[in-house]
């Protein structure tokens, strides 16, 4: 994990600054959940707009069946109810940001305490028609290999929308994974917007992924 100051809000750089531990992560966010609409929106964070907007772009149905993992707050949720999706599942690693998320009234069913990497231990298979996930490839939190974890619970065809940091992609091997991916025909990158705003402290790469099948 890199040393330097990445963010200028004290809870942000040290969430990027964990250590990737699924434990100390749901602690952490369980710790910060108070807080963290009001970190996240006075750093300017735009993520869940963009990926939102983004899915419309491919995804127009309302009553399309999304799954976003890595829910937190909501925030990916209200954005996607202003759009006029009515059918909108999430999960998350920590309880207390599931709780806000629920809240909101965004969700259909939020559930807590996923994995992320085990997230197909508690969804079906192929089971939605499209999967955001916004803010969770980032340092510290997942590693690239939940990117087919997260595939393989969107149905033939479905969608898979996922924000990544400039400093995560260029510090992991996400390219290797996404082309390992399209390589083996299990997905075929859609779009990709990179160096795209994502908040203040620095822009962010924002894929759309159609599953093959």
């Amino acid at each position: 994990m890199p040393d330097e100051k990445i963010s200028s809000n004290e809870a942000i750089d040290a969430a990027l600054h964990l250590d990737g531990d699924p434990e100390h992560v749901k602690q952490f966010y369980e710790d910060w959940a108070k807080n963290y609409n009001i970190d996240t929106t006075g750093s300017d964070y735009t993520g869940p707009t963009i990926a939102a907007k983004l899915l419309h772009q491919h995804l127009a149905a309302k009553d399309s069946k999304l799954l976003d993992a890595g829910c937190g707050t909501g925030l990916v949720g209200v954005e996607l109810q202003s759009l006029g999706y009515i059918y909108v599942d999430g999960f998350d690693l920590s309880d207390s940001m599931v709780e806000l998320a629920a809240a909101t009234g965004a969700y259909r069913q939020v559930l807590g305490s996923i994995d992320m990497m085990r997230a197909s231990q508690s969804y079906p298979a192929a089971s939605y028609d499209a999967i955001l996930s916004v803010g969770v490839f980032t340092l510290g939190h997942v590693p690239p290999g939940a990117l087919p974890v997260l595939l393989g619970l969107a149905r033939a065809g479905g969608l898979l929308v996922i924000s990544t940091r400039t400093h995560y992609y260029d510090q992991t091997n996400f390219q290797q994974v996404v082309d390992e991916l399209t390589t083996n025909q299990q997905a075929e990158l859609v779009q990709l917007i990179k160096d795209a705003p994502y908040n203040n402290d620095g822009d962010g790469h924002y894929w759309v992924f159609r599953k093959s099948g």
